[in-house]
């Protein structure tokens, strides 16, 4: 996004003052000195109050692309009929207006607040839009004799000329992270014991535990239809903020993956969006399994600092880990915030964190039939042209869009002298690099711990948040059954489904 403000910037600054008027009109005089200037192929807009000094260009191309009539997007569906190369690109200062209805500006209605203004373009109609599909396999209408009609509010062109406005009017999803250490977290009382379902009650939103850091929300309050809403606002603006937030009380007296005792983890989940299907189902089990384990999780021995499934292209953005059982000696879970460690790493390190910003990983797995693999950079920063790029951390760092980090699924390092594989002095730093890393994962001042009551569910971004548990003890021989001592329920959901949500549910809202 920032990308295109840092390519339309010096544009502007190149264009004449707003008395330097071309073509159609001079200039259009709005609501608190907000002027629209004709320029070559474009409108500019002027607003010294907001910060536009200089006119900042629309070209004709995108109004008519912006356009919300009728004639350009349905209205049931509110999407476009038309392609961008469907409009007609003019060229040496060509103007797509129609010479004889110059543009107005004008309140969209008596007492309006300024921002409701609207600007009205009439495009001639040799700038008419042909869909090129329905004309290649379809029928199209004669093209108009008329000039085509769209309006225009002001607070559309402000959105688009001020950087803070576009994010604030996108909810710019990569600018809404803000990295925590241990200080900045804080411990809080276990919970009250999980309601049977049948006993499941509504019950009002504790505002300052959703707002804390770890945000702590009460499944009682996703339930009822007065807090439901800003329930699920206040975990989605955490979970975004943070990448960690504890959801309380959700019923551990059905434990099914499917059918009519399906766990509720897969109610809590369609608060936030849909359930992501991997390998291990759309839910799975982590249970003691001892001896008969064949992965590590299963064990009681120590689980050290991870992300899942590393080794996917896309590996999952958010996952959940409900408490059904929790009966053993020890096990507490770790959390530690990536980006917090990558910006000491950028305060401290930068040399080596530019390394692991550069080198490629590999992850794979392949046990049971499966074989995935996938490279990712230790850190992957956020591409100028991309919906994560923008403004950098508060600490300057750049944009993260997501860290990758999982030892257990780390692949050797590749040696054939394949183009773009690291030289042998690079690899090395490489390693020297992601030891730092590796290191400052492990200190007190990243780390935030928790041993998860039952019926508690921890939530947390995959991408970003690491996790871990300590080991602990238990007697194998003394499970039966379902009479299981540790076992939590999981689920994963694509960071698309709850930036949705986030979106939906915090408009207007600060993050």
């Amino acid at each position: 996004m920032r990308a295109v403000y840092r390519h339309l910037r010096p544009l502007a600054r190149g264009l004449p003052r707003a008395h330097t008027a071309v073509r159609c009109f001079s200039q259009l005089e709005g609501p608190q000195d907000v002027r629209i200037v004709a320029l070559p192929s474009a409108i500019g807009l002027v607003a010294p109050a907001l910060g536009l000094e200089r006119a900042f260009p629309f070209d004709h191309v995108w109004l008519r692309d912006a356009c919300r009539e009728r004639e350009s997007v349905q209205e049931s569906t509110q999407q476009k009929m038309f392609h961008t190369s469907d409009i007609r690109v003019p060229h040496d200062g060509e103007s797509l207006l129609d010479p004889d209805h110059p543009p107005t500006l004008e309140p969209s209605s008596d007492g309006c607040a300024p921002e409701d203004w609207v600007l009205t373009l009439h495009f001639a109609p040799k700038a008419h839009v042909t869909n090129a599909f329905s004309a290649a396999f379809g029928t199209v209408a004669e093209p108009p004799s008329t000039p085509h009609r769209s309006r225009l509010p002001l607070s559309l062109l402000l959105s688009h000329a001020l950087p803070e406005r576009y994010e604030a009017l996108h909810h710019d999803i990569g600018g809404v992270p803000t990295p925590w250490g241990a200080s900045d977290v804080a411990a809080f009382p276990a919970p009250r014991p999980p309601p049977s379902s049948a006993d499941e009650q509504p019950e009002s939103l504790d505002v300052d535990a959703a707002h804390a850091r770890p945000a702590r929300v009460a499944w009682g309050a996703l339930l009822g239809e007065g807090d439901e809403r800003a329930a699920s606002a206040a975990l989605s603006r955490a979970l975004v903020r943070d990448g960690l937030v504890f959801v309380a009380g959700l019923p551990t007296d059905v434990t099914d993956n499917e059918g009519p005792k399906r766990a509720r983890l897969a109610d809590l989940a369609a608060k936030l969006g849909e359930i992501r299907n991997t390998f291990y189902g759309p839910l799975w089990n982590v249970r003691s399994l001892g001896s008969a384990s064949r992965n590590i999780a299963y064990t009681n021995v120590d689980l050290g600092l991870h992300m899942d499934l590393c080794y996917f292209q896309n590996p999952p953005r958010f996952q959940f880990l409900h408490s059904l059982r929790n009966r053993v000696r020890g096990g507490s879970s770790i959390f530690v915030d990536s980006f917090k460690v990558a910006e000491h790493m950028w305060e401290h390190h930068r040399e080596a964190w530019n390394l692991l910003a550069k080198v490629p990983v590999g992850f794979h797995y392949q046990n049971d039939g499966f074989h995935y693999r996938y490279t990712h950079p230790t850190f992957e920063v956020a591409a100028e042209n991309e919906g994560h790029g923008g403004r950098p951390f508060a600490s300057g760092m750049p944009r993260l869009t997501a860290v990758n980090y999982s030892p257990p699924f780390q692949s050797p390092m590749p040696l054939h002298p394949a183009s773009g594989q690291p030289s042998t002095a690079e690899r090395l730093a490489f390693y020297d690099a992601l030891r730092i890393f590796a290191d400052l994962t492990l200190e007190e001042q990243f780390r935030y711990e928790r041993t998860l009551s039952e019926g508690e569910c921890v939530i947390f971004d995959n991408r970003r948040v690491l996790h871990s548990r300590r080991g602990f003890e238990w007697d194998e021989q003394a499970e039966s059954g379902d009479d299981v001592k540790r076992w939590l329920k999981g689920c994963y959901i694509d960071g698309d489904a709850v930036w949705s949500t986030y979106r939906t549910l915090n408009k207007g809202a600060k993050p």
